[in-house]
């Protein structure tokens, strides 16, 4: 008999807030998977690490879990480093043979 899969647990990406004139924050999901309002999280006040509070979480709603994190850092395109370490290549190096303005003339 095969075991029941656990639930999947949403993966949220959330901001950080500070209120404000304090130094109390929050971290903000800006739309709930489950009902689609926008929740507060506290993230800690004072000398304490926000990054503490993050992880996973009660909604809310109190419609289910969720993990909060951050969002994802854009990954940098391959190929536009690859086309401009081979221009650098093709150039030499040496900047002076560039001609930087029209006046070809």
């Amino acid at each position: 008999m095969a075991k029941p899969k656990a639930p999947r647990v949403p993966d949220v990406a959330v901001a950080f807030r500070e209120l404000p004139g304090t130094s109390v924050g929050f971290w903000v999901v800006s739309a709930c998977p489950f009902c689609g309002a926008q929740h507060f999280h506290a993230a800690g006040a004072g000398k304490s690490d926000p990054f503490e509070k993050l992880g996973e979480v009660e909604a809310r709603c109190g419609q289910g879990r969720y993990v909060i994190g951050l969002p994802p850092k854009p990954k940098r395109k391959k190929e536009c480093r690859a086309e401009n370490k081979r221009a650098r290549k093709a150039q030499g190096g040496a900047l002076d043979d560039i001609i930087l303005d029209d006046w070809d003339e």
